[in-house]
């Protein structure tokens, strides 16, 4: 089914560009022929499930009044569900499980009649389609309507096809379903032996089959309907298809769309002023409300604040309002561009210069405003998140009337923001570029092989292989041209492409039959890359007639370019050379080095990657590896030790401390068991008892940073258990009196 599902959504992905592109007639043939092959896929799919289908629901009567007979019964037993369960000696699972199959097989039952008892209201995406292209001189516009209606029926399959799939698998699941409890209870019932619930059982089994019968159903309406809309774009294509060559589009036609296009300007123009008046407006009232709101308003929702909260939403709206007809304006008058334009490649009005500008133009506005459409989408996004936030204001508890009032309103507005402008700018863009990619694919139409002449006839015959003809220098027995050059150039860049292809294939052999490592294959790889280049480089001379002699007054220029400004290129290619062979690290090692740690992604010949745990890839000059220390924490064992430190109060008993701890480390599963984890009693600390953890991991199974943040959160909640306290930094601060003063003692002198 994967397959059928990939090939839907390729057949889905040429039925929506068919409108858009001109197609051969071959082209055409092999879409519709591709789109025939999807439906009798699609078809046999179905009918590999219709004989089981029929053998699982052989016996159902399901016909309208047997469907409501059963309904009435299964609500009969519903009712008296209670007392039976209670005499059956039901648990209270046993009970609610069968109520809900006997709730489940109402709703698949109920959904069955109103199936079969309510007529196909599902037509095709484009039942009345009759008028369109049935004219006897059609004329552009009717070419355009049919367009359209066939990108209008093809987007209308995107949700049929995924509709159809899913019905499809829902089909399987609940034949297999009913299968499987089939069997269970033919088993129960030859073997003698009981099964658990055998009512539920069995009421379970018909709830699998009725299901199966609604969605077999249910495929069968939704195959009608996509085979019909299928045949609605085939019909409107070969309408379209016999449109080819009766064409027309007069002066009148052209003068008609741009009177209607005009009159479509000045309606926009007209709501444009009012759209501005109502942001003047709403600018007033967003500055008023901007001045009553006070420092409280900030911090709580407030009728002052719920206030400035709508009255913001409100400018908003016009703001996007004014943006918007702005938009619109510039594309109406794009679209009276595009149509006079169209009437010019029509009647072969346009010169070679002309077409050549529409198409590039053209296609430049189409990838704008495709791009245009992406913002769009991502501030419709944006806004949706700006809903879903006032909403929640609104539903605060302790808001006043008032303020709940006008929050409500801003979400009222920030709703229409979404309808009036956003879903208009759905419409309006994708018109646009409908119109953009008619006036695309007539210019190609136009662009005949004497236009295009006519683009390079500005250049003469003798002009320009007078240039090609050109003599750059010249030396003994040879001389060298615009021409030669321009062929030695050509060959050079393909034999570059020839190389790299052969040096790939090269490299994929070796590592398939030699078995060679990554790192050892990559070398030969850019060895044989560099001795194809040479080659390939020389034979291209040789074709050209251009003797290596003809090079030789640069090599002075050469030599002083490797010895200054190309010492460093030749430094890293050494060091390359020197890393792949000497095999410090290999490709996916761990490696440290000048600061930078990660695995290593790839070992060039000038440079190597490494890709750090932040998913950045680093380019290392390969001479960093020679000139610096380099830390490979994979180069003989994935074992990596860390060192976890945790501290305990002082009351705490340090041998249970001790005890928890390994328990801890040994109950992480991605520590290893060998060596073995061991906790050590490291010191007195000024706040608590101090103790580190020493375990090891591999480093490609784990990461160091997330085990130990693991065991910091099962340590955490294992103390609290336990009653363990982890100290805070604290200080005891010891204040002393001061001392009164002694008296003073004197001799009879007055000497103290």
């Amino acid at each position: 089914m994967n397959s059928t599902k990939a090939k839907f959504l390729s057949a889905l992905l040429i039925l929506i560009m068919i409108p858009s592109l001109s197609f051969s007639a071959e082209q055409q043939e092999l879409a519709a022929d591709y789109v025939a092959r999807i439906q009798s896929e699609i078809s046999s799919d179905i009918s590999k499930l219709k004989a089981s289908a029929e053998t699982e629901l052989e016996g159902m009567k399901l016909d309208s009044a047997d469907i409501a007979r059963r309904i009435q019964e299964i609500s009969e037993l519903t009712a008296k569900s209670s007392d039976d369960m209670a005499a059956w000696g039901y648990t209270p699972e046993q009970r609610e499980l069968h109520s809900r199959i006997l709730s489940e097989l109402a709703i698949a039952y109920s959904a069955y009649g109103a199936l079969v008892q309510a007529p196909s209201t599902q037509a095709s995406a484009s039942d009345d389609i009759s008028s369109l292209g049935n004219t006897a001189s059609p004329d552009i516009n009717t070419s355009d309507a049919l367009r359209q209606e066939i990108m209008k029926v093809s987007r209308g399959l995107d949700v049929q096809v995924f509709y159809l799939q899913s019905k499809i698998g829902k089909l399987r699941l609940d034949l297999a379903e009913a299968a499987t409890l089939q069997k269970q209870l033919k088993e129960a019932q030859e073997g003698g032996e009981a099964l658990g619930l055998p009512r539920t059982h069995v009421l379970d089994l018909e709830s699998a089959r009725i299901n199966a019968a609604l969605s077999r159903l249910q495929v069968r309406a939704q195959k009608a309907v996509f085979d019909r809309n299928v045949q609605t774009i085939q019909r409107l294509r070969r309408r379209l298809s016999d449109m080819d060559g009766k064409l027309s589009f007069s002066q009148e036609l052209l003068d008609s769309n741009l009177e209607k296009l005009q009159t479509r300007l000045k309606e926009l123009t007209d709501e444009m002023n009012a759209a501005r008046k109502a942001l003047d407006s709403s600018n007033s009232s967003l500055i008023r409300a901007r001045a009553a709101l006070t420092s409280a308003d900030t911090t709580a929702v407030t009728n002052a604040s719920a206030t400035y909260m709508a009255r913001s939403a409100r400018v908003s709206y016009w703001e996007y309002m004014v943006s918007m007809l702005n938009d619109e304006i510039a594309l109406v008058r794009e679209a009276q561009d595009i149509w006079r334009s169209r009437y010019k490649l029509f009647h072969d009005q346009a010169t070679g210069e002309e077409i050549w500008k529409i198409r590039d133009d053209a296609a430049e506005k189409i990838q704008e405003l495709q791009r245009q459409l992406d913002s769009v989408r991502s501030m419709e996004s944006s806004i949706i998140r700006e809903i879903n936030t006032t909403q929640a204001l609104s539903e605060q508890e302790g808001l006043s009337s008032t303020a709940k009032q006008s929050v409500i309103q801003a979400v009222e507005v920030q709703r229409k923001i979404i309808t009036d402008i956003f879903n208009r700018y759905e419409s309006m863009i994708p018109n646009a570029v409908f119109l953009w990619q008619r006036l695309s694919d007539e210019a190609n139409n136009s662009l005949s092989a004497v236009r295009i002449a006519e683009k390079v006839s500005s250049f003469s015959y003798e002009t320009v292989m007078g240039f090609l003809n050109t003599e750059l220098w010249q030396g003994e027995g040879y001389s060298v041209t615009v021409s030669k050059l321009v062929i030695a150039v050509v060959v050079l860049l393909s034999s570059f492409f020839l190389s790299s292809w052969g040096s790939n294939m090269i490299k994929r052999r070796i590592m398939k039959r030699a078995k060679a490592s990554i790192t050892a294959a990559n070398a030969i790889q850019r060895i044989t890359f560099y001795i194809l280049w040479i080659a390939f480089a020389l034979i291209a001379l040789n074709i050209v007639d251009i003797p290596l002699t003809a090079f030789a007054f640069m090599g002075g220029a050469m030599a002083v370019g490797i010895g200054f400004g190309m010492q460093n290129i030749f430094n890293n290619l050494i060091s390359g050379f020197i890393v792949i062979f000497s095999r410090p690290f290999k490709v996916n090692d761990i490696v440290e080095v000048a600061g930078t740690q990660g695995v290593v992604e790839d070992i060039g010949s000038r440079s190597t990657t490494i890709r750090t745990w932040d998913g950045l890839d680093v380019v290392l000059p390969n001479r960093y590896f020679l000139e610096n220390s380099v830390t490979n924490w994979t180069g003989t064992d994935l074992k990596k030790r860390e060192v976890l430190k945790v501290s305990v109060s002082y009351d705490a008993d340090t041998r249970e401390v001790e005890r928890i701890l390994l328990d801890v480390v040994n109950g992480h599963s991605q520590v290893l068991k060998n060596p073995s984890p061991f906790v050590i009693f490291k010191n007195f600390g000024d706040d608590g008892l101090e103790f580190e953890i020493y375990y090891w991991f591999e480093l490609r199974k784990g990461s160091g940073a997330k085990i130990s943040s693991d065991m910091r959160h099962h340590i955490s909640a294992v103390f609290k258990r336990e009653g363990i306290g982890i100290p805070y930094p604290q200080r005891d601060i010891h204040i002393i009196p001061p001392q009164s003063e002694a008296p003073v003692e004197s001799d009879e002198s007055g000497n103290a």
